[in-house]
């Protein structure tokens, strides 16, 4: 969630006064006379250690990047030595055990689900059309916000920003007014309309990013909902092997491209052929293909008559969608 939370946050501060922002799915902007700036920074590498912010959200913690990292420890040591060298105030996700387990010495708000956080939604009511609730703060009613969108996720991203925005001082119609007109990002639920079927473009690659998105999608008019999935790196492919078949299991049909190799060379020992063979084995509708060209020809025979599209993955994926919208 870190791009769409940094979207939200730099959307809802440019309301407030000039705003600065560096987002993950490629923007920037750099008004002058900013008051604020907004980044998205990232764990690989322990890269996010750079920066030392007055305010930071950290939206979750789970085992990534597993070329770099020993193991869980070795990542949650990562997140908690940021946490405690921002100067102002963090801003945690509290309904995950990872999130609470972090030693934080910074002043910080719980945000979530669960009635033990600082900052909690209730009365929650989701549509096609996007979603309503209730916030409150320290258990008294901050204020009740709409969003263009639906998903648990998506929530989620919101619930940060606000608490931030609580933690700046933020008046409530400030935030309700950010969120209800905050547009998206780019390759995050991206979603395209064409003559009554829904294409979605998503930037999930981890499995659990792909629950989320598919969760939501089956929010969204669909006969069937395809998945053409995109492995990004041998390592996380590998790594994460059986979850991405249990996560992909929640479309109808899966159509696997080849892994994007990013910044790694083919080890031999992993390809998406062995995710199909285990969907297969879960009695799924799976597919695998060589080329761009030959999914996107699969494409245009069968998924037809009032179906879901969603292409997901951190590579190039997206080029099929483009190309089948063309």
């Amino acid at each position: 969630g870190k791009t769409t939370t940094t979207g939200m946050l730099s959307h809802v501060m440019s309301l407030v006064a000039p705003t600065g922002y560096l987002i993950g799915d490629g923007t920037g902007e750099m008004p002058e006379n900013s008051k604020y700036f907004v980044l998205e920074s990232c764990e690989y590498q322990r890269h996010f250690l750079a920066y030392e912010p007055q305010y930071a959200i950290i939206t979750n913690i789970e085992l990534d990047h597993v070329d770099y990292y020993k193991d869980m420890a070795d990542y949650c040591n990562a997140f908690e030595t940021f946490a405690n060298q921002v100067k102002k105030g963090v801003v945690i996700f509290g309904d995950d055990e990872s999130t609470r387990s972090l030693n934080v010495n910074t002043a910080h708000l719980y945000y979530g689900l669960h009635d033990d956080n600082d900052v909690q939604a209730v009365n929650i009511v989701q549509g096609e059309d996007g979603m309503s609730f209730d916030v409150l703060y320290k258990k008294n009613l901050f204020g009740s916000f709409k969003l263009p969108f639906v998903g648990k996720p998506l929530l989620w991203n919101s619930l940060g920003v606000i608490a931030l925005g609580i933690m700046e001082g933020l008046r409530a119609e400030v935030l309700q007014n950010g969120l209800e007109s905050f547009p998206g990002v780019k390759r995050r639920f991206t979603i395209e309309e064409n003559h009554g079927n829904i294409y979605i473009d998503d930037y999930a690659h981890h499995p659990t990013e792909i629950k989320a998105t598919l969760t939501a999608a089956q929010k969204y008019p669909h006969r069937q909902i395809w998945c053409v999935f995109q492995p990004h790196t041998y390592t996380r492919t590998k790594a994460f092997f059986h979850e991405f078949a249990d996560a992909l299991s929640l479309a109808d049909k899966i159509v696997l491209a080849d892994i994007y190799a990013a910044r790694e060379t083919d080890p031999g020992d992993i390809h998406s052929r062995d995710i199909q063979k285990l969907l297969l084995e879960k009695g799924k509708e799976a597919y695998y293909f060589p080329s761009f060209e030959e999914i996107e020809k699969f494409l245009r025979e069968k998924c037809i008559n009032g179906d879901l599209l969603i292409t997901m993955g951190a590579g190039d994926v997206v080029n099929i969608g483009e190309a089948l919208l063309k």
